[in-house]
């Protein structure tokens, strides 16, 4: 039973750690389409990249 619990908990640590890899690349996906907008507006001659259309890897 004890070693059951264990396994759930490595699980659930395992999950838990994947989603705060997953939103620190959201945060900083959005961090820097802001600053490239910002960039765009102070800069009329900064051409924006295409957005990455699809699933990362």
């Amino acid at each position: 039973m004890v070693i059951q619990r264990l396994e759930l908990c490595i699980e659930l640590l395992n999950l838990v750690i994947e989603f705060v890899v997953v939103f620190i690349n959201a945060v900083g996906m959005v961090v820097d389409q802001t600053t490239s907008l910002h960039l765009f507006a102070s800069n009329p001659a900064y051409t924006v990249p295409a957005p990455y259309v699809g699933l990362l890897p």
